[in-house]
Formats: structure tokens, sequence, C-alpha cells
């Protein structure tokens, strides 16, 4: 496994741009895994960012403990078509102002929309997740074909 190189985080922070929902994988209280598809942003930093009520499980969840894995797929019926991004990373709901701001900026510049709900989810909060591993499936360079790299 190497370091992400720059051309590396170029293409992921293209494919991440290009692609609206993630699948959320936490650990409730028993250890059980769970997963919740979500609406997402993401910075050039590669971070990831999406609203949550505090109380939804998967919040719940990362309050307990942080580690979470992500992924952001193509949906495709043709496994030539299968590209995708797996993550691993730590998960902390926004506090700062400065962060929320910044994140709600990102998030209506990708979704239009979001400002026609935003009473609704006011009582929504800002959660992040820093990547601190990717792999890179792209078969469209060979069956399984991927990648792995970490992020600083």
């Amino acid at each position: 496994m190497t370091k992400i190189t720059e051309a590396q985080r170029a293409a992921a922070a293209a494919f991440l741009k290009t692609h609206s929902t993630l699948v959320l994988a936490t650990l409730d209280q028993k250890t059980q895994p769970q997963a919740a598809s979500l609406f997402y942003v993401s910075d050039a930093a590669l971070n990831l960012y999406w609203l949550s009520d505090e109380k939804s499980a998967h919040s719940q969840n990362i309050e307990r403990a942080s580690r979470v894995a992500v992924a952001i797929h193509n949906e495709t019926w043709n496994w030539r078509d299968i590209q995708g991004l797996q993550i691993n990373g730590q998960a902390r709901r926004l506090v700062v102002p400065d962060e929320i701001d910044r994140a709600w900026t990102l998030y209506r510049d990708k979704f239009p929309f979001a400002s026609e709900f935003a009473e609704r989810v006011a009582g929504s909060s800002f959660y992040i997740c820093a990547p601190q591993w990717m792999r890179w499936i792209n078969n469209s360079q060979g069956f399984g074909h991927r990648e792995e790299f970490t992020l600083p």
C-alpha cells in the first residue's frame, strides 16, 4: 500500500464530484454492522460530508465509535463498468460554525434543491468522514483491477 499521489487524488476527487450517494457502514452497540445510503459532498482533501439526524442509528453509532467504512460506486449491469471507491476513515459530527458553514456551501453547490428544505434540515447535523485508506476499483482496466493507498 502506498501514499496517495496527486494524480490519484485528482482522479478520486473527480469521481466523488460526479456521484451523489455513499453507503456508510457503522457498528451498533452490539458491534453489529449497519449500512445507510446518504447524499454526500466532498472537498479537495477527499473529506466526505453528509447531513443526518443526530438520533439516527448511524449518527449514534458514530458517537460511540468513529471508525467507519464508505462505498461509492457506479450503478451498472456490466462488469466492465464497475468503478468505485472503498474508504475507511474517522467520522464525527461537525460542531465548529465555520466547518458547518463550509459544509453547507459545498452541499448547496452540489445539491441546489437543498435550499428548498433548509427549514426541514435545520434539525440535522453535518458529519464528516476523513479518509485514511482508499481502494479504487476500476474494471475498465481489467476484471478486479484495484489500487490501494493511504492518506495522511
